[in-house]
C-alpha cells in the first residue's frame, strides 16, 4: 500500500490535482471498474471529464457515478451531461436536514486499486482548481490489509456499491425533471448566483 497526498489550489496549475490524477486513472486499461461518489456536480465538471470517461470505456466494463444533489450544489445541466454519457449514473437525494456529503474515486482493477477520498467535488474547480485536500491510496490487491480498506469502504456505502439504498435514483430525463419541479436542483446559472450571492456576503461580514 502506498499513500500519497493530493494537494491542490496553491498552484497556478496544480500537478497532482485530484482530476489530474483520474484523467490518468481512466487510461489505465488495468483497471476494469470505476466509482466516483460526490456531494455534488456541475455541468463544466463532468463535461470536463466526458471525453476520458467516453474512451475508457473501451476497458472499464462498469462506469458509475453517484451525486448528491443537497443544499442546490448539483445543477440541472449537470446531470444531464451525466445522463449523456451513457454510463451507470445515479442520485442520491434524502429530504432530510442529514447532507449527503461523501467525496470517493475508487478505480478497481484484478492485481490493483486506486482509491481517492477528500474533499473534491465533480465540479470543474473541485477538481483542479479549488484549494482541496484528499488522500490517493494505491492498494496491492495481493495483500490483505490493503484489501480490507475497500473491503470496508463498500460495506459502509454498501447500500450504495450494490444499489439498494432507498435514497438512491437511477438518473433519467423523469428524474431530473422532478427535481427541478421541486426546486431541490437548480440551472447552472441559478447555481452560480447563488454562490457569488454566498461568496460576496462573506466578503462584507469580513471588512
Amino acid at each position: 500500500m502506498n499513500i500519497r497526498l493530493l494537494g491542490q489550489g496553491f498552484e497556478a496549475v496544480s500537478e497532482h490535482s485530484v482530476g489530474k490524477e483520474l484523467i490518468k486513472f481512466f487510461t489505465d486499461k488495468n483497471f476494469h471498474t470505476f466509482t466516483g461518489i460526490s456531494a455534488f456536480a456541475s455541468q463544466a465538471g463532468v463535461i470536463g471529464l466526458s471525453k476520458h470517461i467516453s474512451a475508457a470505456k473501451k476497458h472499464l466494463s462498469l462506469i458509475t457515478i453517484v451525486t448528491g444533489v443537497d443544499q442546490k450544489g448539483t445543477s440541472q445541466e449537470a446531470l444531464l451531461a451525466l445522463l449523456n454519457l451513457d454510463i451507470n449514473a445515479f442520485v442520491f437525494y434524502q429530504p432530510s436536514f442529514t447532507i449527503f456529503h461523501p467525496k470517493i474515486y475508487l478505480f478497481e482493477g484484478k492485481e490493483k486499486s486506486e482509491l481517492i477520498i477528500g474533499s473534491s467535488n465533480l465540479t470543474s474547480q473541485g477538481l483542479f482548481t479549488n484549494v482541496e485536500a484528499s488522500i490517493l491510496i494505491s492498494i496491492d490487491n495481493s495483500v490483505e490489509v490493503d484489501r480490507k480498506i475497500v473491503e470496508q469502504l463498500k460495506e459502509y456505502f454498501k447500500g450504495i456499491f450494490d444499489f439498494t439504498d432507498p435514497n438512491l435514483k437511477k438518473l433519467s430525463k423523469k428524474i431530473i425533471t422532478d427535481l427541478v419541479k421541486a426546486k431541490v436542483v437548480p440551472t447552472e446559472a441559478e447555481r452560480k448566483a447563488a454562490q457569488d450571492k454566498a461568496e460576496k456576503a462573506e466578503r462584507i461580514e469580513t471588512e
